[in-house]
């Protein structure tokens, strides 16, 4: 089964990427354990569905997940004592409905939903998506990671010049440390 941040982490790469630059795109995948907590849990285990449901919250390391609803779909079928026990293997997909809010020390993104697809290591993030990164924000409708490249897009849900609901964002510049010298009479900078 993938872990929190391997299916957490395109949405903060969307942030890194989007809101400051490559240098900013390196995250680091914890491996500790996954725990999720809600007011509800049913599963399917002849579907390999598992459905989380109510105050859905999943942590791992400083990473969190809140969702109204959260539901896991694992490989039917699988090998024997492999990840997800019984007749199930490895998360193929992970749907989050409602509310769906992410959060690191560094990041926050909150979106109406997010769709994790394992097969193609893609986050589709929808509903008035926010994300944020110190002061930097960035708002759309849909944001599109790719977590394997890094690569994402987002899109607002109207086009054009002066219609609202564009993508947006704002960009406060990094307060350099050593204060700059200014140019000596007749010297170019």
């Amino acid at each position: 089964m993938k872990s929190l941040p391997t299916i957490a982490a395109p949405i903060a790469a969307v942030v890194a990427v989007l809101l400051a630059g490559p240098a900013a795109a390196q995250l680091s995948q914890g491996k500790g354990p996954v725990d999720i907590a809600s007011d509800q849990l049913e599963t399917a285990n002849n579907e390999c569905v598992s459905t989380w449901r109510g105050n859905v919250e999943a942590l791992q390391d400083n990473a969190r997940l809140r969702t109204d609803l959260l539901k896991m779909y694992f490989q039917k079928g699988a090998r024997p004592g492999s990840a997800g026990g019984g007749n199930c293997g490895d998360l193929i997909r992970m749907e989050a409905q409602g509310a769906v809010y992410y959060v690191t020390p560094q990041q926050r993104v909150h979106g109406d939903n997010a769709l994790y697809e394992a097969t193609t290591d893609t986050l589709t993030v929808t509903g008035d998506v926010v994300a944020a990164q110190g002061q930097n924000v960035l708002r759309g409708e849909r944001m599109v990671i790719n977590t394997k490249t890094g690569e994402g897009h987002m899109v607002g849900s109207a086009q054009g010049r002066n219609k609202p609901n564009r993508v947006r964002g704002v960009f406060y510049p990094q307060q350099s440390s050593k204060p700059q010298q200014p140019a000596q009479a007749g010297q170019r900078r």
